[in-house]
């Protein structure tokens, strides 16, 4: 296996036939050759974390494989996709919860239209998928991140290194970078839980990748087919992110500049104007759609999110940066968050690496919106970030080789690309996303130079450089593999009892030294912290969010997601529709102490469900009223309804969504309101009932509370 690695043997000479004949040429020549190792190398790579990429995106600890798994918010494109179907952007009123923008009386979302624009081809012909499109968007979005850069660095190396022969070890090599590109990075994180949030960053990787290749074909060849090309993509990547979408815009301004100061050549000169137009199409298509959503061209009116009107945490932060989100101050916490080589965590418990323990944090007296815990590319992604500081060496040295000049138009570019994430107040792990551009082209050159260094080097020197380039590739994977298999905020109760079992099943001891008991949860603990409440009455898990800012989150200690809930915490509701158009009076579903759940009539023939207490809070969010339902005459609708007196919550979902997550007061305990039988020939306008649940079997928290010794 090590030997197949040295460099390629000599191109065998070619045939002559018997008597003189023809030259029949049936070795392949070194260009052909390379490309086909290039290729084989390249499509391992990929197919090797694909596996990978998948189970996070199609499972995660959900036990089930399922190609439309989605996490809420996830149909915010199907909402502006309908919209734009009938000539308008904004969608309805409350659709969108607190991410929606309040502009002239109308909803907006700040999300970009490429996402909705992709959907419209399915959505006229059914409502069943609205919602459920997010993970073949993200899988679509990362085939072609994966095709794009593979394209990209054989692009880049033909440039610095013409058609210097490939032999298999460099080869391999760059399968190493694709799998640390597709499945060691934020890449493979953003498909954990598919969601609006993440499926634009997803899109903004391939499309900024992508439009970099063309620019970089048109910088090397122009031609009218790659400025079409280009100007294509380049559009796209506007109407599905701004900050990177200006990056693209940029990038071909750059170029048309490098073409009219003739850098190109003389007569190459009349690209310029071609470039130029292949940048401001897309810019003007970008500030068209935000004119028409917001009433300006660039930026959002961050003071109209509902969020603001809601939150006081964020009208602070707002005020403290002149009403903006974005500040150059920002830069020395969101860069240090984002390269921080300190910023993993290692334990005994299984998967053994995780994200810090706690939330990123301000190093400088700036006031930030929301930060959560954030593992930075130093350590999660160490083989990207040490090739592309090599890259970026070797791109603007002076002498440069080859014709890497027309690369450091495209590092450039991509670089800009970074800015929107570093000026943000806002830290996330996802937001590396904005990085991913600048580390592929940079890590492409610096590894593409490591190998120029090697030519003539002996086989055993070229087999530990690879040796240390798949260490490297390898570690990235295992560390977001493990970041990503750790439960975050969105994960479900199935998603966490699963992932608590593997531990348990593989580290038992070591968890067993990560419990506490109680009867009271905490507001906060460092993220992994398990909690047994009472005699498992619950099994909870810290995520190691802070929600300080947000008192509707704090109140319900939602750094604490659970695992377990006893039997007595979760009832099902039926409602039966014996009347058609229902107008009321509500009708009461549950009580629990002092708070009623109940149901209401709502306009347009619809109902609604309310949580109501004696006392009111003055908790504004999460909203105490469910979302609208059509009344159905004889229709039968159910509710699961659980009340956590340790989280101080209540939780209707409906039909596997979320309806109300709300703050629960009092000690209950809670009972369902039955409607008591009648022998009447009429029946109720609404028949309560309640539906039998499976048995609740604690057994793994009572595992894990015998597994605690005396002193614990």
């Amino acid at each position: 296996m090590i030997d197949a690695l040295e460099a390629p043997p000599a191109v065998e000479p070619d045939v002559i036939t018997e008597g003189g004949g023809d030259v029949a040429s049936t070795a392949p020549t070194v260009e052909q050759q390379s490309k086909r190792r290039f290729t084989i190398a390249t499509i391992v790579g990929t197919a090797v974390v694909a596996p990978i990429y998948l189970w996070v995106l199609w499972d995660l600890w959900t036990g089930k494989i399922n190609a439309l798994r989605s996490v809420a918010p996830n149909n915010f494109y199907e909402l502006q996709a309908r919209a734009m179907f009938s000539g308008q952007l904004n969608v309805p009123t409350g659709s969108l919860g607190i991410e929606g923008f309040l502009h002239g009386g109308k909803t907006f979302t700040y999300f970009g239209i490429w996402p909705s624009i992709i959907r419209m081809p399915v959505l006229p012909f059914t409502h069943a998928y609205d919602g459920a499109l997010t993970a073949p968007s993200l899988l679509t979005a990362w085939f072609l991140t994966a095709l794009f850069t593979a394209l990209l660095i054989w692009r880049i190396r033909i440039l610095v290194r013409g058609s210097a022969s490939l032999g298999w070890a460099e080869a391999a090599s760059y399968g190493a970078l694709m799998a640390a590109i597709l499945g060691g990075s934020v890449v493979l994180y953003i498909a954990a839980n598919p969601s609006t949030y993440d499926e634009d960053f997803a899109w903004s990787i391939a499309l900024v990748v992508a439009s970099m290749f063309t620019l970089l074909g048109m910088a090397a060849h122009p031609s009218a087919r790659g400025a079409w090309a280009s100007g294509l993509l380049i559009l796209a990547a506007n109407l599905n992110r701004s900050p990177t979408g200006y990056a693209c815009v940029i990038t071909a301004f750059l170029l048309a500049g490098w073409f009219a100061l003739g850098k190109g050549g003389k007569d190459q000169r009349r690209w310029a104007f071609w470039l130029v137009l292949v940048g401001v199409v897309p810019l003007l298509a970008n500030c068209a759609v935000t004119y028409a959503k917001f009433g300006m061209p660039f930026g959002l009116p961050m003071a109209e999110q509902e969020w603001a009107h809601i939150n006081a945490h964020r009208r602070h932060f707002l005020a403290a940066n002149g009403g903006k989100a974005f500040s150059f101050g920002f830069i020395p916490s969101t860069a240090w968050a984002y390269l921080n080589p300190t910023a993993l965590s290692f334990s005994s418990v299984f998967p053994f690496i995780g994200a810090p323990l706690t939330p990123a944090h301000a190093i400088t007296p700036v006031v930030l919106d929301q930060t959560y815990a954030t593992t930075s590319v130093t350590d999660a992604s160490p083989l990207l970030f040490l090739l592309s500081c090599w890259g970026l060496v070797t791109a603007f040295r002076p002498k440069g080789i080859g014709d890497i000049r027309f690369v450091r138009l495209m590092l450039v570019g991509s670089a800009i690309a970074t800015g929107g994430v570093l000026v943000w107040g806002y830290i996330s792990y996802r937001y590396v996303s904005d990085l991913m551009p600048f580390l592929i082209i940079a890590g492409a050159v610096g590894m593409i130079d490591i190998w120029r260094r090697l030519d003539g080097r002996t086989s055993q020197v070229r087999k530990w450089t690879f040796g240390a380039i798949a260490a490297l590739a390898a570690f990235g994977v295992l560390a977001n593999s493990a970041i990503t298999a750790s439960p975050s905020t969105w994960f479900s109760k199935t998603q966490l009892a699963g992932f608590v079992t593997q531990q348990d099943s593989l580290t038992p001891g070591a968890l067993a030294h990560t419990v506490v008991t109680g009867t009271r949860l905490p507001y906060y603990a460092p993220a992994g912290t398990l909690f047994i409440a009472g005699q498992c009455d619950g099994l909870y898990r810290s995520t190691g969010d802070s929600y300080v800012n947000s008192p509707g989150q704090q109140i319900t200690h939602s750094t604490w997601a659970p695992v377990q809930e006893s039997g007595a915490m979760t009832h099902v509701i039926d409602m039966h529709f014996n009347i058609d158009h229902w107008k009321g009076p509500a009708v009461t579903l549950l009580t629990y102490g002092d708070a009623t759940l109940l149901l209401r009539p709502a306009p347009g023939n619809k109902a609604l469900v309310e949580v109501m207490h004696a006392s009111p809070t003055p908790v504004a969010w999460p909203s105490s009223v469910g979302f609208a339902f059509p009344q159905v005459l004889h229709g039968i609708y159910r509710i699961t309804v659980t009340t956590d007196p340790y989280l101080k919550s209540i939780v209707v979902e409906w039909y596997g969504s979320t309806m109300i997550r709300r703050y629960l007061a009092g000690t209950g305990p809670a009972v369902v309101a039955v409607t008591p039988p009648t022998d009447a020939p009429s029946q109720p306008a609404i028949v309560v009932t309640e539906g039998a649940l499976p048995p609740t079997h604690m057994g793994l928290c009572k595992a894990l509370l015998r597994a605690q010794t005396p002193s614990s």
